[in-house]
């Protein structure tokens, strides 16, 4: 069969014209496109209160690399297995070496500077950052609701590389055979843009639907990103549609319409937009505007400011600068000590500027250039699996020695467990004879991050969409006094000492216990219809099951999540009538209450910090009224005229009046940002007895 040209397929003619020649100057506006991009996203991680939409960068990278490589693809269609060997050794040269040089360069910088406690993920991550599964990585921890309070680690960027790179390997073998149908038909029908449309509708219909159910996920996984990218592939398929005849003051309106739309997206959305969803449509119908537009020399157009030389500088290393930008902003302030200033991140943009420079300069272009790179691919192939190899058995190597430390951390908190000094934990606290807090560090933070209450190791958990009812029960199966452990998180590290009190009585402890939603009678934002739904419902369900039945319920929550239809002002407020209403509802029956009043919340990793100021712990000590958030239900609770609800607030175990602190009497208080540690929680064994036995008292 006679092979056929683009034009011939019917591809527009605009797109079918030859590759450029090496050394011809690319669209300038596209590359002014690329430093918009990488502009937006910058700022956004480095001051995301500035720009709280900045992270829409990345989609007008998305629908840029569709449009380039589909029209590369579609003037050039591959037809043999030699032709897609060659498309993708371009993609390897081209993204591969820079790549492997920046993930090189963090795993030894977070070697050097980062906590202990987070070389494990580090490790993890990079090894999946140079598979280019990243992103698929990041949508499994981001559903996990304590993954996702830990340290970002130096590479998450490369999420958006890996979805790219999926693309690359999936998308030259669609449009190979969308053109093989096309020559096979002998038609001018479209058939690439019918096939690609396809992918746009299918991708762009399953992101909605994602986003609307399980937000976390979607951000990241390939499936909800695609059409973002077969958009721009789109646009190369059907070409301008008579764009270039258009007079120059309609095309220079829809570059600036273009750009238009990308500057809303930038400044408007933000953390509580439903994103990628149909939202991520703004920037991308944005960007597609801009490229259809062409206005490099167009009067009146944006082409001037997009081709000016600092712009097209930006541009042409975009990709460098995006590499480097992330891990200088995780690590930096761990070499510093100290939080970044704008001092700080103005050098550091320098910095990155520079780096990105260095990098195009003497890593992208030789190796993209090279003659033997080029005439060979199996030598191209062979720098990709030296490359990887590198990268692996790098992470690996650190993967390692973090396990080792992990595992000699984890004998010196048995031994720690096994002989604890007199004013160990709690203790502290407790015994005017000791020092509160204390500055002697005696359970290692390696070995904290796991010392968490049963019931995560139990199952005992109702995630989102929270349309599961799983109890646990410690102590006797049957017991003649029940208690149950109502509420989220911070209910949950409060089964320690229960546990410990009901074992010791003989009595029986069983949990009700959910993920964020906290339990009042009102719709709270769980991101979803489906989980503020599902939240709602939990709670009556739990409401009436603990009303009868249990000789004493236990309470406690932290109220963050902000309820549907009111003011964030109001929250509070509207929270404490809420838990009044159930604590009422509760009690109705004759059953005690007792609210445990809500813990203090760090702003970080409490082992992380630790670790890292493990010389002097109480550096990461933090102003009580910062770490003790309001708390509705335990106002709730002291107001109830029932007489049947008790508050026992154990804070004073933890903090003073000027400062809320991480480690008391040398045992780390929690195990992540804001939930107490098991062990920490069971030193706490003889106050929460108390407080039960208050709770139970029938004189009161």
């Amino acid at each position: 069969m006679t092979q056929r040209t683009g034009a011939e397929l019917g591809v527009p003619a605009v797109v079918s014209r030859p590759e450029p020649r090496p050394g011809t100057p690319a669209r300038a506006d596209i590359q002014g496109l690329r430093a918009v991009a990488v502009v937006a996203v910058l700022v956004y991680h480095l001051w995301p209160d500035r720009l709280t939409g900045g992270y829409v960068g990345v989609d007008v990278f998305f629908v840029i690399s569709g449009f380039l490589i589909t029209s590369h693809l579609l003037r050039t269609p591959v037809r043999s297995v030699g032709d897609l060997l060659t498309f993708w050794a371009r993609r390897v040269r081209r993204l591969i070496p820079a790549a492997t040089v920046v993930l090189v360069a963090t795993l030894a910088a977070s070697a050097i500077w980062l906590p202990a406690t987070v070389l494990s993920a580090v490790a993890r991550e990079v090894t999946a950052a140079a598979l280019y599964v990243e992103n698929w990585a990041l949508a499994e921890s981001a559903t996990d609701y304590l993954a996702a309070d830990q340290l970002h680690t130096p590479v998450q960027h490369y999420w958006s590389l890996s979805v790219e790179e999926q693309f690359y390997v999936v998308w030259p073998l669609l449009l190979a055979v969308l053109v093989w149908l096309a020559a096979r038909r002998r038609t001018r029908v479209l058939h690439p843009a019918v096939g690609i449309a396809v992918v746009v509708a299918v991708s762009l219909a399953w992101s909605a639907h994602l986003t609307a159910t399980d937000p976390a996920r979607a951000y990241f996984v390939s499936t909800t990103r695609v059409w973002e990218l077969a958009a721009g592939g789109l646009l190369a398929a059907v070409g301008t549609l008579g764009v270039a005849r258009m007079p120059s003051a309609a095309r220079a309106a829809l570059a600036w319409a273009g750009l238009g739309a990308i500057a809303y997206a930038v400044a408007t959305f933000d953390a509580s937009t439903a994103f990628p969803g149909v939202a991520a449509a703004v920037p991308v119908v944005g960007t597609l505007l801009v490229l259809v537009a062409a206005s490099d020399g167009l009067r009146g157009g944006p082409g001037a400011a997009l081709g000016a030389r600092p712009v097209a500088w930006l541009g042409d290393v975009s990709y460098s600068l995006y590499l480097w930008h992330w891990p200088l902003i995780v690590i930096t302030p761990f070499v510093l000590g100290r939080g970044l200033g704008w001092a700080d991140k103005l050098v550091l943009l320098v910095v990155a500027c520079a780096l990105a420079g260095a990098s195009k300069r003497f890593v992208e272009d030789p190796v993209r250039r090279s003659r033997l790179l080029t005439r060979r691919r199996l030598a191209t192939f062979g720098v990709l699996v030296g490359c990887a190899l590198v990268v692996v058995v790098g992470a690996s190597a650190m993967s390692a020695k973090a396990a080792a430390d992990e595992r000699a951390a984890d004998v010196a908190m048995q031994s720690a467990l096994e002989d604890p000094p007199s004013c160990f934990a709690a203790a502290a606290a407790r015994d005017p004879e000791c020092t509160f807090p204390g500055d002697d560090l005696v359970t290692p933070p390696l070995s904290v991050q796991d010392d968490q209450p049963d019931v995560y190791a139990d199952g005992c958990w109702n995630n989102t969409p929270f349309d599961s009812r799983r109890t646990c029960t410690y102590g006797l199966d049957v017991a003649q006094t029940r208690v149950a452990l109502v509420g989220n998180s911070h209910a949950g590290h409060w089964q320690p000492p229960l546990t410990e009190l009901v074992e010791e009585r003989d009595w029986s402890l069983t949990t009700y216990l959910v993920s964020e939603c906290y339990t009042v009678d009102v719709p709270l934002d769980m991101g979803t219809d489906e989980a503020t739904d599902n939240c709602l419902g939990w709670n009556d369900w739990v409401t009436d099951e603990v009303s009868s039945g249990y000789d004493l319920v236990v309470m406690s929550n932290r109220t963050f999540r902000e309820i549907e239809g009111v003011d964030p002002d109001d929250r509070g407020d509207v929270a404490k009538e809420a838990y009044a209403r159930v604590l009422a509802e509760v009690t109705a029956g004759g059953t005690p209450v007792l609210v445990l009043r809500d813990t203090p919340a760090w702003p970080e990793s409490v082992p992380d910090c630790v670790a890292e100021h493990a010389y002097d712990p109480l550096e990461c000590a933090v102003p009580t009224g910062l770490a003790l958030e309001r708390d509705p239900l335990a106002e709730a609770g002291a107001q109830d005229v029932s007489g049947l609800v008790t508050v026992a607030d154990l804070n004073d175990m933890l903090c003073t009046d000027d400062e809320c602190y991480p480690v008391v009497g040398g045992a780390i208080v929690f195990f992540d940002h804001g939930h107490l540690s098991r062990t920490y929680a069971e030193s706490l064994s003889p106050e929460v007895a108390a407080a039960v036995d208050e709770a139970m008292r029938t004189d009161r």
